[in-house]
């Protein structure tokens, strides 16, 4: 009944053929084209060498943004269909400190989860491989957000935020976390040791969900060190033979200071990590 209403207000076919056989497809909001300002100025003393030089960019096109990370559930659902089951461990924190344990992976990454909770151990390869195999199942083009399109879509409000802010809209290293795994935290408490469930938390002016904190998410774009080679349509950074590609959007790890829009994470593209996890993102046009 909700499939056939969606039909006939909105045309979606292949979202309706999906749901038909038993898809989790995430659910995504459109972020309208728009300009945003990539990179730090000079003025800010938190800003990494990689935020520079400062770029303005222009997305070109309004596109569907995940409204909250992938979950464990969604991607279980990958895993039992594909008989997808990666090896080499996760870096994952244990009683010997943060190591590649080769006994963590997306099921079990050393701290409890529910299929509520965002997947975790995800290398950009897997979110790949997913994204591939969600687009052949659904209809739809899904694929990893650029830069700027992550960026555009955090929303300005993002930018302003104070430590309190930050609890209600995400789970960052707060004073539960200072507890247990940190020295330093957020003053605030967001009730989360670890990763909270997708959408616990206050969406942001777009709709979506933890845009700050909970895992890092995969984008698109080669990390190149900086923003000199940054194409300025929205499209993603891509270099031959890419060393490392871009996260944003910070993790229940991380302390004050580094809990910033403009923050960027680098990883070879193989590299799994217990704080990693990604968003879907696709193009407007099937909504």
């Amino acid at each position: 009944m909700i499939c056939r209403a969606l039909l006939i207000l909105t045309g979606l076919l292949p979202a309706c053929i999906a749901q038909a056989a038993g898809l989790d497809i995430p659910a995504t909001q459109v972020v309208p084209a728009g300009e945003v300002v990539l990179g730090a100025d000079n003025t800010d003393i938190a800003a990494g060498a990689d935020e520079f030089p400062q770029r303005r960019v222009t997305v070109t096109a309004a596109f569907a943004m995940g409204m909250t990370q992938v979950t464990r559930g969604q991607f279980r659902r990958f895993a039992e269909a594909t008989g997808f089951a990666p090896k080499g461990g996760c870096w994952a924190l244990t009683s010997a400190g943060w190591i590649i344990d080769p006994d963590r992976s997306w099921r079990s990454p050393g701290y409890p989860q529910t299929d509520a909770h965002p997947v975790v151990c995800i290398s950009r390869n897997d979110a790949l491989a997913y994204l591939a195999w969600l687009t052949d199942e659904s209809g739809m083009d899904f694929r990893l957000p650029t830069e700027a399109e992550w960026t555009l879509a955090a929303g300005p409000s993002a930018l302003g935020r104070s430590s309190q802010d930050i609890c209600t809209f995400g789970n960052v290293n707060d004073l539960t976390s200072k507890n247990k795994v940190a020295k330093v935290a957020e003053h605030c408490d967001d009730g989360f040791l670890f990763t909270s469930p997708a959408g616990h938390f206050l969406p942001n002016e777009f709709g979506l969900f933890d845009m700050t904190g909970n895992v890092w998410e995969w984008t698109a774009d080669c990390h190149g060190g900086g923003f000199a080679n940054l194409p300025k349509d929205g499209s993603p950074q891509a270099e031959r033979d890419c060393a490392a590609y871009a996260l944003r959007g910070h993790s229940w790890t991380d302390p004050p200071g580094p809990v910033r829009l403009g923050t960027r994470y680098a990883l070879p593209g193989g590299a799994r990590q217990s704080i990693v996890g990604f968003r879907v993102a696709r193009g407007a046009a099937d909504d």
